[in-house]
């Protein structure tokens, strides 16, 4: 998961740099890169966010 989101940024950074008539695009990678870094995470503090007795 993290070596997507390394490509997500990096592909990012490529539009901005060599591709600026992107930047809707770039945008939307950026969102992306935030909502996977969250997802990631939320996935790796999981069993210290919810404890299994309130389950």
């Amino acid at each position: 998961m993290e070596f997507l989101l390394f490509c997500l940024v990096f592909f990012t950074c490529y539009l901005v740099g060599f591709k600026p008539e992107k930047v809707k695009l770039a945008n939307i990678c950026l969102c992306g890169c935030i909502g996977l870094g969250v997802f990631i995470w939320v996935m790796a503090t999981w069993s210290m966010l919810v404890p299994a007795g309130n389950l």
